[in-house]
């Protein structure tokens, strides 16, 4: 025997196509846009730092140019080396000399908030013959803590402006020469004020920036002393790749708090290199605040997700736990079963509504088939009780014919043929679900035949049959109780009676009507006629007439369960008090399949019709 597959439960699938038809893909949009706004920002954060060091580079540039520029001029102007070759030549004392040079360096550098600090060396002397500082600092701590650092420099020979940097202070120091013959006669030495060649730059990026002239020695810190110790690392990575030569270049080293940027640039007279650090939270902070917003649709995304499991729950699985729950009391037997509660909407609400009305159906039919079995049972039972041996019956009536016979009265005799026909009729057809109409014509004049023994003159009966339609199968016993409801509610009402059956057909259906005088009905009456045909069993009569209406209600029936609810028996009232009833079947024209046995059996009933009517 094959294994059942076991299946997985719909909740589940449903689950896994939510996540992977709509988890799956916001997922994945997320994180690619992510990573692209995320590399934009951090493209465009790199850019702008690395225009922003360039251009902090090129304006503390151009003021350092500018104030090598000023240290020039006194060589150009030739004050102080016509000074000077006064003093030579005797035409100067000492101190007129040094109180011209006095008196130009204080105009130049000393006013300037440039500098703050200058220093002028004669020629062969070891201190500065002149000098003046707008900060505060003597010229004993001139001579001890600075002038060693600017000491090679003095006793080279070279005019070049040489910048250097002592202590986080900026020097410019350039030995004089005699424009004509190259003689040199002094050396002047001014310290910038940093605030003024760094005035172009933000106070707060400045507390996070480093400066080397030259070498990575020779720097100026403006990092905060309490931030030093986590910046340390980062700034001697960076001064490794300072190497005072390069022009435009940047590098770039971080940690898990900062990010560092390495600028250098080549000038004529100096090498300049910035460092520049960067908290990541501030210069990310678009970037994290793109990750809170990202982080806060996902937290919105999750009571949305278990919404959306909510909603499944309760409009798809908890419907389907009920439906299914309904179903398997009614696989175990229980009729009738109906789905507990409303449904969430409109579709669980009708295929509830289906549902119950399914198992409504299922139970009258199970009900209905109880009891035509209990029925059936009961009817066995008093056809066996009731069942007087048919021959017995038959051989009475064969021996009361043969004694009219022997009597000649042929009257009784054919009356007594008759009524064996018809009640041969009833009993052999009680199985039969369809027999030819001609058989179904011979009952029916049979009891005609009765019927006119009855009322002789006051009945009379007319027939109009279609030959065509004798090979006809139609179901048994439909004529007869039409008939005898014609004789019982008209025929019997009238001091004379008619009865017409007709028999006819057009391309779609045939018709049995049967049309016959009586008394006219009340509108009250045709509407109690109308109900009976359509099953209302409340207006049957409960004595008289009650087993006529009966049999015109079953005889309805009947035709409806076989042919369907467009067809079946019809009673209208005429002018002239004339009652038709029509019975109407579909017609079939199926002439060349009916069988020689059938056309015999056809025959012979024609010919007990006709000598019934003799």
């Amino acid at each position: 025997m094959e294994k059942k597959r076991r299946l997985s439960s719909l909740k589940k699938k449903i689950i896994v196509f939510v996540i992977l038809c709509w988890g799956v893909p916001i997922a994945v949009f997320f994180a690619y846009t992510t990573s692209s706004y995320r590399k934009g920002i951090i493209e465009k954060t790199e850019g702008l730092m690395e225009d922003q060091l360039e251009n902090m580079a090129s304006f503390a540039s151009i003021r350092i140019e500018d104030a090598i520029t000023l240290c020039q001029r006194p060589s150009y102007e030739k004050t102080w080396e016509n000074a000077w070759k006064k003093y030579l030549r005797g035409d100067y004392s000492r101190n007129d000399y040094l109180q011209d040079v006095y008196t130009s360096l204080r105009g130049k550098f000393y006013l300037d908030e440039r500098f703050n600090m200058y220093a002028y060396y004669c020629y062969g002397t070891e201190d500065p013959e002149s000098f003046s500082s707008r900060t505060g600092i003597s010229l004993k701590s001139y001579v001890d803590e600075i002038q060693p650092y600017l000491k090679d420099v003095i006793d080279s020979d070279s005019a070049y402006a040489c910048v250097r940097v002592v202590d986080g202070r900026i020097f410019i120091v350039r030995n004089l020469y005699t424009t004509m013959d190259y003689t040199r006669y002094g050396t002047l030495v001014v310290e910038l004020n940093r605030s003024k060649v760094f005035q172009d730059v933000d106070t707060g990026l400045l507390n996070d920036m480093v400066v080397c002239f030259g070498s990575r020695d020779a720097r100026v810190d403006f990092v905060k002393n309490e931030e030093k110790s986590d910046k340390e690392q980062l700034l001697e990575q960076l001064l490794q790749k300072y190497d005072g030569v390069s022009s435009h270049t940047f590098s770039k080293a971080e940690d898990a708090t900062y990010r560092a940027y390495l600028y250098q640039e080549r000038r004529d007279d100096f090498h300049i290199g910035i460092v520049l650090f960067a908290r990541k939270s501030e210069l990310y902070s678009g970037l994290y605040q793109f990750y809170t917003i990202v982080a806060l649709m996902f937290l919105l995304l999750i009571p949305l997700f278990g919404y959306v499991v909510y909603f499944i729950r309760r409009n798809i699985q908890h419907p389907i736990d009920r439906m299914l729950r309904a179903s398997g009391r009614m696989e175990a037997g229980e009729m009738g079963i109906t789905v507990e509660g409303d449904m969430p909407n409109q579709e669980f609400m009708q295929m509830k509504e289906s549902f119950d009305s399914m198992s409504a159906q299922v139970k009258y039919l199970f009900d209905s088939m109880y009891s035509e079995k209990l029925a059936r049972k009961d009817a066995q039972i008093q056809a066996l009780q009731a069942q007087i041996n048919p021959h017995f019956l038959n051989n009475t009536l064969e021996m009361m014919n043969w004694q009219a016979r022997m009597s000649g009265d042929t009257v009784v005799s054919k009356m007594i043929e008759s009524l064996g026909t018809v009640l041969d009729y009833r009993m052999n057809r009680a199985n039969v679900k369809e027999i030819h109409l001609a058989e179904e014509l011979q009952c029916i004049d049979a009891y005609f035949y009765i019927m006119s023994m009855r009322f002789g003159q006051r009945l009379s009966i007319e027939r109009k049959i279609d030959d065509d339609l004798l090979y006809l199968m139609v179901p048994p016993l439909i004529l007869q109780p039409i008939v005898e409801n014609a004789i019982v509610h008209g025929v019997e009402t009238v001091k004379n009676g008619v009865i017409r059956l007709h028999v006819y057909h057009d391309d779609e259906n045939v018709y049995l009507k049967v049309r016959n005088t009586g008394k006219k009905m009340t509108e009250e009456e045709l509407e109690r006629i109308h109900a009976i045909l359509e099953g209302d069993e409340s207006k049957l009569p409960k004595n008289t007439g009650r087993h006529t209406s009966i049999g015109i209600q079953n005889v309805n029936r009947r035709i409806r369960l076989v042919y369907g609810d467009e067809y079946g028996l019809s009673i209208e009232q005429e002018e002239d008090c004339i009652t038709v009833s029509t019975i109407t079947i579909p017609y079939v024209d199926h002439e060349d399949e009916i069988s020689l046995k059938e056309r015999s059996e056809a025959q012979n009933e024609l010919k007990n019709i006709a000598r019934l009517n003799k």
